[in-house]
């Protein structure tokens, strides 16, 4: 009676890949079917052959090699074989040229097994997909630079790939495949680079996106969890600045880093000298430069608060080292004390200008018809140029300066003994930084080049907004164009 293999499962397991990629020897690729007699029903506990041809082309094409096989079925009429660890007919497995084409393997079947002579019945010819040329690994392709395709030094698993610059290159011709795909379902890491030179001048990982969607970026990071989509981290011992660093080489526009959510970009410190968040520009800060290092747009756009209020002293929601301007009122702003769940309450800075301060108070005449009055004990060292005002209390009387400031005092004149006066005296503020900066007193300026024919609030003047000396384009919205899916991920 005549028998015929009816094909069940053809794959490559998982451990053959893992043979392939660290095992000098044996390269096989593991092969399980069903043998089943004419009448279909399955061949159990019978001993067969099994003869394997790799070929170039599913019919007619040259034989690679060929081997054969004598395995004995189970209960089921399964068997299992593994290609490549045959007995050699004709050929090497080792020297199969799996980068010369397609590679078809032609299956043969002898249900007389090795009894009576080997006959032979091909049961057909399937193409070989993609994991048999994993075996190109271990091959050095024409113009490649490995110097080892796989350093495999060591038993057990963990082993090392080594390889020269450029020699892996891992590319998807498919229009939305997934070059690299690594899924981790354990508590390590899915995917570790390090660039373990000091003196290296190139990244451990590096991304390039040529794509002009807004949504294809060179690296994306998605969590579904508690972990963070993107994360940075720098070592105590470490000499640089930055553990997430952007670099906006455009000089039109653009951002270095660009946060999208409920609160866009976030800053924190644990330190009592750092800063939550900090911004700086470098270009042209002196004696031209417009740079701007923090900016911001919105309802309110820059909001600072103060969590230490009543705690400490010294403490700002909005503080400025340096000079402080705005083309707005200057106010402060409480709830209404009558009616505080529906109203504000603001009051408005006095303008002048020149840069002044201001001190006033009361005082009372004595018996000598004086009324002495003391400043602030560091009056004199950051003021100048005072002026006075004096208004009598509870009566008629012809006051006057009697005694000019002098070592933070001065004597009020022309009253009588227990009238009380109010004094204002204006002092033009004169501390070391409007001494070295006496420019910062001059009310008028003329604008700078970069400045001229922009302004402050082009709408005033029925321009349009990109003639604002700030003027910044809004940026495209990525949030219109969806995120590619990300099948890379930790499954931890």
């Amino acid at each position: 009676m005549k028998y015929f293999s009816k094909i069940a499962v053809f794959f490559f397991s998982g451990l053959f890949v893992c043979q392939i990629a660290f095992a000098q020897v044996p390269q096989a690729i593991s092969y399980q079917s069903v043998a089943r007699n004419a009448g279909g029903n399955v061949l159990a506990n019978t001993a067969i052959s099994v003869r394997i041809n790799i070929t170039t082309m599913a019919s007619g094409g040259m034989v690679l090699y060929s081997e054969r096989h004598d395995v004995t079925t189970n209960q089921f009429g399964l068997f299992t074989i593994a290609i490549g660890a045959g007995t050699p007919l004709s050929g090497s497995f080792s020297g199969i040229n799996w980068a010369g084409g397609n590679r078809y393997a032609e299956t043969a079947l002898d249900s007389n097994g090795a009894t009576g002579g080997y006959t032979f019945t091909v049961m057909g010819t399937m193409q070989l997909l993609s994991v048999p040329y994993a075996l190109l690994a271990q091959q050095v392709i024409s113009g490649a630079t490995l110097d080892q395709a796989y350093d495999a030094g060591g038993a057990g698993s963990g082993r090392i790939v080594n390889a020269d610059a450029g020699a892996v290159e891992i590319n998807s011709g498919t229009n939305n495949g997934i070059a690299l795909d690594i899924t981790h379902s354990g508590n390590g890491v899915a995917i570790s680079a390090e660039g373990s030179s000091p003196s290296s001048q190139f990244a451990a990982i590096q991304s390039v996106s040529s794509s002009n969607s807004g949504a294809a970026s060179a690296i994306i990071g998605s969590s579904s969890g508690m972990a963070y989509g993107v994360s940075g981290q720098l070592e105590t011992t470490a000499t640089a600045q930055s553990a997430v660093y952007g670099n906006n080489l455009r000089t039109n526009g653009g951002h270095g880093v660009r946060g999208i959510g409920f609160n866009g970009v976030v800053g924190e410190t644990n330190y009592s000298q750092g800063f939550g968040l900090y911004g700086e520009n470098y270009d042209q800060l002196l004696p031209l430069g417009n740079g701007v290092g923090v900016a911001g747009t919105g309802f309110y756009g820059v909001l600072g608060e103060d969590r230490y209020l009543g705690s400490v002293t010294g403490a700002y929601g909005v503080f400025s080292n340096g000079n402080f301007a705005a083309s707005g009122t200057k106010s402060f702003v409480i709830d209404h004390p009558l009616d505080p769940e529906n109203r504000f309450l603001k009051h408005f800075s006095m303008e002048s200008n020149e840069v002044l301060n201001v001190y006033r108070g009361n005082a009372v005449f004595d018996q000598n018809n004086e009324a002495a009055v003391t400043l602030p004990s560091y009056f004199n060292s950051i003021n100048t140029n005072f002026t006075y005002q004096l208004t009598p209390v509870g009566g008629y009387a012809p006051l006057y300066i009697k005694e000019k400031i002098q070592n933070n005092r001065f004597v009020i004149g022309g009253g009588t003994e227990g009238l009380e006066v109010s004094w204002v005296v204006y002092a033009e503020r004169n501390d070391a930084y409007l001494q070295q900066h006496p420019e910062q007193k001059q009310p008028e300026q003329a604008k700078r080049p970069q400045e001229q024919g922009k302004y402050l609030m082009p709408q005033l003047y029925g321009k349009l907004p990109d003639e604002g000396l700030f003027y910044v384009p809004k940026p495209a919205t990525l949030e219109q164009q969806p995120l590619p899916v990300l099948k890379t991920q930790v499954n931890d």
